[in-house]
């Protein structure tokens, strides 16, 4: 029975042992033989080392099931959203991808406010509490 290397030891065997423990066997090109001991390749194999894209998965669609992907490019632009006037608003849908983007105008809360009666040699050391504030 084939036995995995011994750290340490087997030297220059690494490989050789381990393709008989996994029961695999290469090609001069890399790619792995197919035959009655590897009922795991078929015809098809691929170099992952040097065949066209070496290791690159493409997925679609929603990986918990299969689906077309969201037609996002009419609600997201390159850009920013909002500014001093206008207050970002993002819709989410169930699965947290983005919507629909607009803005808000803040309203309320504008005017100011004089603490110390206009004397502005008066200094004060207190700490202010704006309590049942709305839109501020």
């Amino acid at each position: 029975m084939a036995s995995l290397p011994t750290p340490g030891a087997n030297a220059n065997n690494w490989g050789t042992m381990l393709n008989d423990y996994l029961q695999q066997a290469l090609a001069a090109d890399g790619t792995l033989l197919t035959g009655a001991t590897n009922p795991y390749t078929s015809s098809t194999n691929t170099n992952l080392a040097t065949g066209t894209n070496p290791g690159l998965v493409t997925l679609a669609g929603d990986l918990a099931g299969t689906s077309s992907s969201p037609a996002l490019a009419s609600v997201i632009t390159a850009g920013s959203v909002g500014s001093s006037t206008a207050i970002p608003v993002l819709t989410y849908d169930a699965k947290g991808r983005i919507t629909a983007v607009s803005t808000a105008t803040p309203s309320g809360g504008s005017g100011s406010s004089d603490f110390d009666g206009g004397n502005a040699s008066t200094n004060y050391t207190a700490a202010i509490v704006l309590d049942g504030g709305s839109s501020i």
